[in-house]
């Protein structure tokens, strides 16, 4: 074997290899940063529920977040285990007393005790059914928060308190558990309702018109208008009334907000749409019920099929939309140049640069 072109391969190997190296390093870093955002992204889980008036809530599945008591989280189950109430004033556990001055981080939802959209005392509690119409929460089912310094005011995004908690029951004053306040920080994305109509506008894509079902109901047929926007890619906005559990879930977008039993309006196949998320970084967060998505528009004719798949879904639905708002697709990790195409390159490199050269045959004298 010898070198055709010795200064091109002494030049051309060395850049090759470390145009593979750089590649695969930066691989396996994009890689790496990709599981730790997931596994951020898992140590918090939310989930819908349902509240003692029957109305929907959401709150936050403990068991995300470690053991009951640990050394990061102070969980609201722990806190649960001192039955405290105004007649029967028992003892605090020495589980939970033991807890007592000592620093910690507990996840919840914000119910203001101060008007205005900074705020410095507010009670932290586990789920969201008493932040509207539910009940009185417990004593042991709330921590009062005091902040040093004041912090914006999150109705229906669960956050991270980290402070100092105390053992120190006021019913008198409401509360038994306390939290000096040293940091609040979001749990998930505080990303800003999406503009529906200019983002449309900004796209030049449809926005979709929910008045299209009116009439439907009486007439059982689709309009001539619905029908002829059925395959192409539209934006539609409204609220997520229901989802399944599928994987990813079948997501329900109402025209108006409903709180699952009286408050708003009831979804039906006449004022709601199903959407179906292309992955599951196109599934909203629970706490955030308003959305926009953009995908193809499905309608579909036969009413006898209309109990099943309702009479328009959205298929391939992304979150917000594309070239206007933030991308939520998966992000590419793997390396940019595919292996196959690294052994061609570098093949026919080699044989730009070598050439094989075998053994003579021996002629024999006559």
């Amino acid at each position: 074997m010898i070198i055709r072109n010795k200064k091109l391969f002494a030049l051309g190997l060395p850049i090759i290899l470390l145009v593979f190296a750089a590649d695969q390093v930066w691989s396996v870093i994009a890689e790496r940063s990709a599981h730790g955002l997931s596994q951020s992204a898992m140590q918090i889980s939310v989930k819908a529920e349902t509240g003692a008036t029957g109305h929907n809530t959401i709150g936050i599945d403990e068991q995300s977040l470690g053991a009951g008591g640990g050394e990061r989280f102070l969980h609201f189950a722990t806190l649960q285990q001192w039955d405290y109430t105004v007649d029967h004033k028992v003892p605090c556990p020495s589980v939970i007393q033991g807890l007592s001055g000592k620093k910690f981080e507990s996840v919840g939802f914000m119910y203001p005790l101060q008007t205005g959209e900074q705020i410095k005392v507010f009670c932290l509690l586990r789920s969201t059914q008493t932040c509207c119409y539910g009940p009185r929460p417990q004593f042991n089912q709330y921590i009062l928060v005091e902040m040093k310094e004041p912090v914006k005011f999150r109705r229906l995004t669960p956050v991270m308190v980290t402070g100092k908690f105390f053992v120190d029951p006021k019913p008198a004053d409401g509360y038994v558990y306390r939290m000096e306040g040293e940091s609040l920080t979001p749990v998930g994305g505080d990303e800003p309702d999406v503009n529906p109509q200019q983002a449309a506008m900004k796209a030049k894509l449809p926005l979709f018109d929910f008045s299209l079902l009116n009439g439907i109901a009486q007439s059982k047929a689709v309009s001539n208008v619905l029908g002829m926007v059925s395959g192409k890619r539209v934006i539609v906005a409204g609220y997520c009334v229901s989802r399944s559990s599928a994987q990813p879930p079948r997501i329900i977008l109402g025209k108006v907000w409903w709180d699952g039993v009286s408050q708003g309006v009831r979804p039906s196949i006449y004022n709601a749409i199903a959407v179906f998320p292309a992955d599951m970084q196109q599934v909203p967060p629970i706490w955030k019920p308003f959305q926009v998505f953009t995908g193809t528009l499905h309608v579909t004719t036969d009413p006898s099929q209309w109990r099943k798949d309702g009479i328009v879904q959205l298929r391939d639905a992304e979150l917000g939309v594309p070239g206007v708002t933030k991308s939520f697709g998966l992000a590419r990790t793997g390396p940019f140049i595919p292996l196959s195409a690294k052994v061609v390159i570098l093949a026919i490199f080699l044989l730009l640069t070598l050439e094989l050269k075998g053994k003579s045959p021996e002629v024999k004298q006559a």
